[in-house]
């Protein structure tokens, strides 16, 4: 007898069965001399042994390896079929498929299947999971508080919907998200007119009324509010919690007076008033630290960081890109715990950089939060284009790559493209940002900005998506002025407000009103804020006409004046004169040209669509003309020499300098700092292009242009050296 594989002879028996006796005693010989193996054993001559639950659920093959029988299969690593597919929870239909109830169901693995029974008061829906509500048939989605006529508010009845964040123990809870289930707060600082004390009050808001206790650095009792003097250099720690029990750990507080003093011994500097901010574009805030002695000795008045605040960060791609720059202006919260560092880095950054001459300053995004839908919910959906797309939740920069830390991620939630209901509120979700914290009614109704002429449209439209703050309310301004403060209590000496010109003038003012409150009436000496107005064929409404209702020259400084600031507080408050170089009359006269300030290259320019601003044949963006020649030309006409100015001395005293990085085609919108590194893709990543690992922005011997990553413009001698004659410095040699 042989036994033959494709043709080939393997082994060769004598006639009849093979093994002695045959078979080896464990099957039956058949006529042509082939064994049929008793169970359990395998092979040829039935001389194998397979494991001994496989002689119950399985035969056995002729290599000793069970072949389970149907609804049985060997999950343990021993290959012995012992494991019950049909009814094993652990191993529902197949090796590893887990069947687990939740927390508003259990479950049973019946007949390979795993047969959910939701709680009482909860559904199964068609995604297999108990909701109070299986949410909207198809693909639709919620559509309501939308805006209807001139209406801009959202409806009072939507503070039903607050009070979304999972509680503890819940589906979806991190240890980050706390108790705002229950608790929400913030500390608010009011300084002395001397700037040399400060009353913390911790402020909060419950989901029922109850009483609530404030710890400051580790002393607990029943009054919230605090007085601190220079003696105490900070940062402390605060604490609050309910009698039931809900507690709330805020980000560490800091004090004006924990900042190094900023001292120049030459320069036309006039106490911070006038000079050159380098804005640097991606760069951590580490990093900078570092940079801030060659910006002392550069002569720079000081640095400007991009968004610190919380914001969102993602592990799918937007826009086929992992982090696009532009989530930094999509916040969370107003916690300094943003993409470039933490807040105790940015602490360690502005200290280095102020012990050395060098200011610094902020970007601060207070028109509106996230976009639309790029929140922490896990459900969304959308039907356009054809299909129906899902997704799920956001994570934010205080946390990432996600961890479940203490101080990690917020929990921030939106209205739009949702199709489930929210399990606390049994109400579709709703605008809700818990780490301010705001509610649903602190946003306008959601209204397209369809009209850029329309003050109504300017005001309340959320811009690109973006859900819009309705700061006409006293709490939103106060909650900002509040963010502003905490600004320039860490060492900031001023700030950018980012869409500016989407905030009513009156608006602004109020805050700015409420802000010089904080600071005990008196605004520091060296402070400086400018607003990004943005401007094309509204510039008459915004500028030009002194008779607008939406003015941002001669409008907003009488509503500021309105609200106590006097002409000196004014003059620190300036316009990002998007007009220049191109268009430096746009604004008729109506602008003091103290408070314009000006820029060659800007961040929004950033990518090659960009279309917010027109320099024509006047200007250079470095990284669409590629041009080094050309751009280092208007870099130093921008000081030499800049359009419309009839006292170079005097006039445009803040004038900013871009230091960006290369951006690759098709990538645009990623940043060098590793966050936009594919390999951080977790959903749909095969929409990932363009990946940009991590390039350390600080680099000692860099020069101005050679890249090949980051710009480095604010290094180039002849730059500087046009800098330095406008701020009455002597030249820099070239090193």
């Amino acid at each position: 007898y042989q036994r033959r594989v494709h043709g080939k002879t393997i082994e060769t028996f004598p006639p009849g069965c093979p093994g002695s006796p045959a078979c080896s005693g464990h099957g039956t010989c058949d006529s042509q001399f082939k064994c049929h193996c008793d169970t359990g054993f395998g092979g040829p001559d039935c001389s194998i042994t397979c494991a001994p639950a496989c002689a119950q659920h399985g035969t056995c093959d002729s290599t000793g390896k069970c072949i389970c029988n149907s609804g049985w299969a060997s999950c343990n690593g021993a290959q012995d079929c012992s494991t019950n597919v049909q009814s094993d929870n652990k191993n529902c239909g197949g090796c590893g498929v887990l069947c687990s109830g939740d927390l508003h169901s259990t479950a049973t693995c019946i007949s390979s299947k795993c047969n959910r029974t939701c709680d009482s008061g909860y559904s199964l829906c068609s995604d297999n999971t108990c909701q109070t509500s299986c949410g909207l048939p198809g693909c639709n989605t919620y559509s309501d508080n939308q805006c209807q006529g001139d209406v801009i508010i959202t409806p009072p009845e939507y503070e039903a919907r607050r009070w979304q964040t999972p509680a503890r123990g819940e589906d979806g809870y991190r240890a980050s998200y706390q108790d705002w289930s229950q608790l929400q707060g913030h500390a608010q600082l009011v300084y002395s007119s001397d700037h040399k004390s400060v009353t913390v009050n911790l402020v909060s808001v419950t989901k029922t009324p109850t009483t609530v206790s404030c710890m400051f650095d580790g002393q607990w009792g029943d009054n919230c509010s605090k007085v601190f003097t220079t003696s105490t250099p900070g940062p402390i720690t605060v604490s609050m919690k309910t009698k039931e029990g809900a507690t709330l750990q805020l980000d560490p507080v800091d004090f004006m007076w924990g900042a190094p003093a900023v001292n120049h011994s030459s320069g036309d500097y006039r106490n911070g008033q006038k000079g050159s901010i380098v804005e640097m574009f991606g760069w951590p805030h580490a990093d900078i630290a570092k940079e801030c002695a060659f910006a002392a000795k550069a002569g720079y008045l000081g640095v400007k960081v991009f968004p610190a605040q919380e914001q969102v960060m993602s592990v799918q791609p937007m826009d086929n890109v992992m982090n696009p720059w532009y989530f930094m202006y999509q916040p969370v919260s107003y916690r300094l715990q943003g993409r470039m560092g933490s807040r105790d880095d940015l602490r360690a950054m502005i200290k280095a950089c102020r012990s050395q001459g060098v200011r610094v300053y902020a970007d601060a995004v207070v028109n509106h939060m996230t976009g639309g839908g790029n929140d922490a919910d896990p459900n969304h959906r959308n039907g356009g284009g054809g299909s129906c797309t899902y997704w799920p939740g956001k994570n934010t920069s205080a946390s990432f790559p996600p961890q479940d830390t203490l101080m990690g991620s917020s929990y921030y939630e939106t209205q739009s493209f949702k199709y489930k209901t929210n399990p606390h509120t049994n109400l579709p979700p709703s605008q809700e940002f818990p780490a301010v914290p705001y509610g649903p009614t602190d946003f306008h109704c959601e209204r397209a900005l369809n009209s850029w002429t329309d003050p109504l449209d300017l005001n309340a439209g959320w811009l690109s998506g973006l859900v819009d703050l309705n700061t006409e309310k006293p709490n939103v301004q106060q909650r900002i002025a509040d963010y502003f403060t905490d600004l320039l209590s860490i060492g900031f000496s001023g700030f950018r407000i980012d869409a500016a010109k989407h905030m009513q003038p009156n608006d602004l003012a109020a805050i700015f009103g409420r802000l010089k409150t904080n600071l005990g009436g008196v605004f520091p000496d060296d402070f400086i804020s400018w607003l990004e107005v943005l401007l094309g064929g509204e510039a008459d409404l915004l500028l030009g006409n002194p008779s607008s209702p939406y003015s941002y020259s001669k409008g907003l400084e009488n509503a500021l004046a309105k609200e106590g600031l006097s002409t000196d507080d004014i003059n620190k408050i300036k316009i990002w004169y998007s007009a220049y170089p191109k268009e430096p009359s746009v604004d008729n006269g109506q602008l003091s040209m103290i408070r314009k300030a000006i820029q060659n290259d800007d961040a929004d320019q950033q990518n090659s669509g960009s279309t917010s601003r027109d320099m024509g044949d006047q200007g250079s963006v470095l990284v669409v003309d590629r041009d080094p020649d050309r751009h280092r030309q208007f870099e130093v006409k921008l000081f030499a020499n800049p359009n419309g100015a009839n006292d170079n001395n005097n006039d445009y005293p803040i004038r900013m300098v871009l230091s960006s990085y290369y951006v690759k085609l098709g990538s645009s919108y990623g940043i060098p700092d590793g966050f936009s590194d594919c390999s951080l893709c977790k959903v749909t990543c095969e929409s990932c292009q363009g990946s940009l690992p991590k390039t350390q922005a600080y680099q000692p011997d860099a020069q101005a242009y050679v890249g090949p990553v980051y710009t480095y413009v604010h290094r180039d001698t002849s730059i500087i050296n046009a800098m330095r004659a406008w701020m009455k410095l002597p030249s820099m040699d070239k090193d």
